[in-house]
């Protein structure tokens, strides 16, 4: 019970941090969304100079490099997420554009869905991440082959050598209030948007811990109590 009391307290404690860095990457992401953003050119960019920041980028969309990420929701509905390259002019350079999220297809989980994607230069914003969120696989997945665009989780260095493209070290996540028309839904959840949640789990494993101690030490009691018992002479 010692054992169950310390280890729901580390629990606890692990998620208090996770509120606090959540809320940290939500201040950084608002701070990210008044300052102006950073224009993404030929030059190959160092990963941890942009992480977080505002960017735009203008260009033309490569729809054979487009792929979708499996098991995304958006209001409890099943759907992927759009993943587009943009290509950079006059540059060998690419961007890759998280354009949105789309439904699937109630009949079909694996068949994708027409997505329209402009044809001319596009402008587009939003913010710079390394990678995007993983989902839990029960084993890895193998590599794709050239004509799968159907993925359970996105790595950049596997997109890499399955587009064959250059790109600059990050993924754009196209803002909300992009112009461009294409049906997808780009409602992103925030990472302030969890931070409740953590503390309402912090809370439950420090109840749990409290309980536990609590058992512990009428255990503690429990024993003393019947050790002095039995050493008490008999009358």
């Amino acid at each position: 019970m010692a054992g169950v009391t310390a280890l729901t307290a580390s629990l606890g404690g692990w998620q208090l941090r996770r509120a606090e860095e959540k809320t940290a990457l939500q201040a950084q992401t608002d701070r990210a969304a008044t300052a102006a953003p950073i224009a993404l050119g030929g030059v190959l960019l160092e990963a941890d100079a942009i992480a977080g920041r505002a960017v735009s980028v203008r260009g033309r969309f490569v729809p054979a490099g487009t792929v979708f990420i499996d098991n995304r929701t958006h209001q409890g509905v099943a759907g992927f997420h759009v993943l587009t390259p943009v290509k950079i002019p006059e540059s060998a350079l690419h961007v890759l554009v998280l354009r949105g999220w789309v439904a699937r297809d109630v009949r079909d989980r694996n068949r994708l869905p027409a997505v329209p994607t402009p044809a001319g230069d596009v402008d587009i914003t939003g913010l710079a991440e390394r990678s995007l969120a993983r989902t839990m696989e029960l084993q890895a997945s193998a590599p794709p082959g050239s004509e799968d665009r159907l993925w359970q989780n996105f790595d950049p260095a596997v997109y890499r050598r399955w587009s064959g493209l250059t790109l600059q070290p990050l993924v754009l996540r196209q803002s909300p209030t992009s112009a461009i028309d294409d049906g997808l839904v780009r409602e992103w959840r925030t990472a302030g948007g969890d931070v409740d949640k953590h503390r309402a789990y912090a809370l439950q494993w420090f109840a749990m811990s409290a309980a536990a101690a609590a058992v512990t030490l009428y255990l503690v009691y429990s024993l003393r109590r019947d050790a002095r018992i039995r050493q008490t002479p008999a009358v």
